[in-house]
């Protein structure tokens, strides 16, 4: 389906986006490092968020017009992937300070001179399920509600909350909002038994009043017809905004089975059976098991990026997604992080007790994994049957979280 889209060039700033990912990588041995102290503190390391702002990790998403590098899209989630590798936590937190940067893309120009304008890059917290309610008066609107699982709450400097806003008719429509991170109190409530380190705790607004260029429609941030893509006009801002965050936020998730695949083949290197007394290298069930793993890997990566370069190239192409094909691109990511927990959790299994210690990065991976699988947006069941009924002509819900 041809929309007005230019068309644009898929390697569109890929060079810088390339050069991030190789920084991300050379990340990831001291993120393993500070995994213990970070999941202790239930914050991520200042050192981290240094090394972040130093490889510039916090302009990807940044429109090409405030000095970003706007990167191709199939970057964004390679971030969270790379991050992943080192600590699941520091991927979700960080992932999502750093991409998104995305919706601000599509506010109008008062609010991304705002976003934007003072240091080139903003680290935005956000949250994605509705709550409160937002009161219209003379010049925005006042807020008041609770929200939970507020992931980077603790670094941001602005935060993003959806709320509906009640019409003198009785109606609601739901808009986004965006508030500057210390108009929020800070609960201490992230009381977690995996992914500490993200601090993601709930906070609260009580008749905080917002002025009228912080909000935009949510329909019209689905829509892609906020006033912010008459500046924007790369391809990056016109990714559904479900399709976005959704392969973002299983990226974590892809990087935790590399790693555990990764630590779990070297610990059966040199592993020895406790009663057996037979070397783990030596055994044809290790090695089947792991050629098989490996296999299973590759093919969920394989998907992973195939999909994302798949959208990337038709919105190059100045092309749009039907209502399906965004349920197809949810069930992917359904499917993906299922898989890569079953990897995990059977990876788990074969390190044995060496992985168990608050040392050993494995246990934490494994804990932190199976806890993000969790995730509302990654539930199988709820996105399977949505797309399933494609394949038989049921029309989806109007309100499909697609």
């Amino acid at each position: 389906m041809p929309d007005s889209t230019p068309i644009h060039e898929p390697s569109k700033n890929l060079a810088q986006g390339e050069k991030l990912l190789e920084d991300l990588q050379a990340m990831v041995p001291d993120l393993r490092a500070r995994g213990r102290a970070a999941e202790e503190a239930g914050r991520i390391p200042e050192e981290t968020i240094d090394e972040l702002k130093r490889i510039r990790a916090f302009h990807a998403a940044v429109p090409e017009s405030y000095g970003g590098m706007e990167v191709p899209f199939p970057i964004i989630p390679q971030i969270f992937r790379i991050l992943g590798r080192g600590c699941t936590s520091t991927a979700w937190c960080m992932g999502f300070l750093i991409y998104h940067s995305y919706q601000f893309g599509h506010y109008n120009r008062k609010a991304q001179d705002e976003s934007f304008g003072a240091r080139g890059y903003t680290m935005a917290a956000g949250q994605v399920v509705p709550g409160g309610e937002a009161v219209r008066v003379e010049g925005g609107y006042r807020l008041t509600g609770r929200w939970g699982y507020n992931t980077g709450i603790l670094h941001c400097d602005w935060m993003a909350v959806p709320v509906p806003v009640k019409e003198a008719d009785g109606s609601s429509e739901l808009y986004r909002f965006y508030l500057p991170a210390g108009d929020f109190e800070v609960l201490d409530t992230w009381h977690v038994a995996a992914m500490r380190a993200t601090g993601s705790r709930d906070a609260t607004l009580d008749n905080v009043f917002v002025p009228e260029h912080r909000a935009l429609s949510v329909q019209r941030l689905r829509d892609h017809t906020g006033p912010g893509l008459e500046i924007n006009k790369g391809p990056l801002y016109r990714v559904p905004v479900l399709t976005y965050m959704a392969f973002g936020t299983v990226g974590p998730l892809i990087g935790a089975a590399e790693a555990m695949f990764e630590l779990v083949s070297d610990i059966l290197k040199t592993k020895v059976g406790a009663y057996s007394g037979a070397s783990q290298q030596g055994l044809m069930t290790q090695r089947v098991r792991l050629a098989r793993i490996d296999m299973e890997l590759q093919s969920a990566i394989g998907l992973f990026e195939g999909k994302m370069d798949f959208i990337w190239q038709r919105l190059c192409r100045g092309e749009t997604f039907s209502r399906e094909e965004r349920s197809e691109m949810r069930m992917v990511v359904s499917h993906l992080a299922r898989k890569c927990r079953e990897i995990v959790d059977e990876l788990t299994q074969a390190a044995g007790s060496r992985g168990n210690y608050l040392d050993s990065p494995i246990q934490r991976f494994s804990r932190d994994a199976n806890a993000l699988a969790t995730h509302a947006i990654f539930e199988f069941d709820h996105v399977a049957n949505l797309y399933g009924g494609t394949m038989l002509d049921v029309d989806l819900p109007p309100d499909a979280m697609i």
